[in-house]
């Protein structure tokens, strides 16, 4: 009877370990590569932050389409103003 309460010990020691050393290894992800400059265009979008009233300006976005909002205070920012340079 000890040697299956130290078996299932050493089981239940076994599996949290491999499920704890899984999401520490997911932890290690790269981010998204930079664009290349060639292919950024000059922007003018202004976002504040819904929680503490942050902004920020960004002026340059890759691609056609109006970029994603950027995160603060752990939230999407809302976009304030949008005035693209032609």
């Amino acid at each position: 009877m000890l040697y299956l309460k130290i078996l299932i010990a050493i089981l239940a020691a076994l599996t949290i370990y491999v499920i704890a050393a899984g999401m520490i290894r997911s932890f290690n992800t790269e981010p998204p590569a930079e664009p290349e400059p060639g292919e950024l265009r000059p922007v003018d979008y202004r976002y504040r932050c819904v929680v503490c009233g942050a902004e920020v300006t960004m002026t340059a976005a890759p691609g056609d389409e109006v970029p994603e909002p950027p995160r603060h205070c752990r939230e999407d920012m809302a976009l304030v103003v949008e005035a693209t340079d032609g």
